[in-house]
């Protein structure tokens, strides 16, 4: 007799433990915090950020104007769409994968993580016009460095409360190595591995996704307020199919999604090639 209960149950399964995952490690959730004006509803949708004028300031002379402040609607599409479709032969082998640590779920949900990042970091970062701070980085001068980051950002008025960056995994071993302490950062479901803190006046994340444009890393580290890059994304339902011609069940989701630098002003680029230590 067919587990239609089971069938019913590992799709859904699938979808939290991906959406878990997504949430814990996707830096872009983190970063991204700009609230558009409606939410998408699925691929090709374009979404909209207000954008509001500063106000003018003016010397008093004895009486007062009220200006109008323009807005702006900067236009997202939402036109990105990655997937992962995989099979296995029988249902038990499905059950014991599903919610595990190592799953095909979770491992699916990390590749999706790795992809759509690596793409957006890419894509992105000559995008940054707040400055660009190019080093050879060691333990000696990673603080200096970025420091040099934070204060492009501070000179676009970016409140040190509202400043990130995004360094390589060979970055925070240099910053460890100045006595820079790290945590864990504990995420939605308190499982997440993605290190950070918040030292030199950033929040700082760590992902492996960052853009190298050399063998030997020379690593777009980028660095931003909370405001300067917009993001959205949306889970594709997770199916099981029972494949034709064959025992085997397969089992494929996604994820649809769209990103925009929204104030370049307000982003700034580090371009760090990596040097060994002389004197640890």
């Amino acid at each position: 007799m067919p587990n239609n209960v089971a069938k019913g149950f590992i799709p859904e399964i699938f979808d939290a433990s991906v959406n878990r995952t997504l949430e814990d490690n996707l830096v872009f959730k983190k970063i991204s915090r700009l609230v558009p004006t409606k939410a998408a509803s699925g691929k090709g949708d374009t979404i909209y950020f207000t954008d509001l004028a500063d106000p003018t300031i003016t010397s008093y002379t004895g009486t007062i104007t009220h200006e109008s402040l323009d807005d702006s609607q900067i236009a997202m599409l939402v036109d990105k769409e990655k997937t992962f479709a995989f099979k296995v032969v029988d249902e038990d082998a499905i059950m014991a994968n599903v919610d595990l640590e190592g799953s095909q779920a979770q491992r699916a949900a990390y590749n999706l993580k790795d992809s759509v990042e690596k793409e957006i970091f890419q894509a992105i970062y000559g995008d940054a016009t707040a400055g660009t701070t190019t080093a050879t980085i060691t333990s000696a001068n990673i603080i200096s460095s970025l420091g040099e980051m934070a204060n492009d950002l501070a000179e676009q008025n970016v409140s040190e409360s509202n400043m990130w960056v995004v360094i390589p995994p060979w970055v925070r071993l240099k910053l460890q190595l100045a006595n820079i302490s790290f945590q864990i950062f504990n995420g939605v479901n308190g499982k997440s591995t993605m290190a950070w803190t918040n030292e030199l006046g950033f929040d700082m994340y760590v992902t492996n996704t960052l853009y190298n444009s050399a063998t030997t890393p020379v690593t777009k580290v980028l660095a931003g307020s909370y405001q300067s890059i917009g993001y959205t994304d949306i889970q594709l339902k997770t199916r099981r199919n029972e494949l034709t011609n064959t025992r085997a069940v397969g089992i494929d989701g996604g994820l649809i999604y769209g990103y925009k630098v929204i104030k370049p002003k307000e982003l700034a680029l580090g371009s760090f090639t990596y040097a060994a230590e002389t004197t640890i």
